[in-house]
């Protein structure tokens, strides 16, 4: 059995305020939310909380905001309010030696931090920055995860053709069977198919596990690839 070291996390309601983030509806959901898998993906439509849940996990476990490891310190905006102050971790006794949060929408941020504290050092193969999105991706994960980590991702599919999606669930395999733990926010239906992975859906203010036939991204996908002549044409008649 794979090594966890976040059970889950506990929202106290009590402590929250009407300011954002507590006005999204996901606030009254959020009780409890238990990982029991190696791998835990969140979906759901724009705006549905997902990205703050992943947030509010970072700063739990004392990564940085904007991404990447306990090294990095860098800011590029004003903190808002958040879940943290309201939410506690529920761990497992082991502790991961390795963590890292990549989040898509600060990634060049965070490249130009790895850039300017490696100084030249060699940490990759070459700067960050002179590779595509997809390929900074995908060099981060193969150079930095270390294993026996626990690895926090909002929205990886970002810039990543379909071959090189299916290569980062080879990766993450790998480093699941040397002990990791994931948490993923993402829109990708490939990356769903990940073996034994636990799916919550975003749905209304909720937060529902699902089997992945289940899910809306599935059926949605499943639905334009089988009826796709009939879908787009009732996309462009509206």
């Amino acid at each position: 059995m794979t090594k966890l070291y976040l059970k889950g996390i506990k929202y106290d309601k009590a402590l929250s305020s009407t300011e954002f983030p507590f006005n999204l509806p996901i606030a009254a959901h959020i009780e409890q939310l238990i990982f029991e898998t190696p791998v835990t993906f969140f979906i759901g439509e724009n705006g549905s909380g997902k990205s703050t849940i992943i947030e509010t996990i970072a700063g739990l476990i004392g990564l940085n905001l904007e991404g990447g490891s306990k090294n990095n310190v860098f800011t590029s905006y004003k903190e808002q309010p958040s879940f943290i102050e309201s939410t506690r971790p529920i761990k497992y006794p082991d502790y991961p030696k390795d963590s890292y949060f990549y989040r898509a929408e600060s990634f060049y941020n965070l490249m130009t931090e790895i850039e300017t504290l490696d100084q030249g050092g060699g940490s990759f193969e070459r700067a960050l920055h002179t590779y595509s999105r997809g390929e900074s991706f995908y060099e981060l994960v193969t150079t930095r995860f270390l294993g026996r980590g626990f690895y926090l991702l909002d929205e990886p599919e970002t810039g990543l053709s379909l071959s090189t999606q299916l290569q980062l669930m080879v990766l993450m395999q790998d480093l699941v069977q040397r002990d990791s733990q994931f948490i993923i926010a993402t829109h990708s239906p490939i990356l769903l198919f990940f073996p034994k992975a636990t799916i919550y859906e975003f749905m209304n203010g909720d937060i529902v596990k699902r089997k992945l036939e289940e899910t809306k991204i599935y059926q949605d996908w499943a639905m334009i690839f089988e009826r796709k002549e009939h879908f787009f044409q009732k996309l462009f008649e509206s």
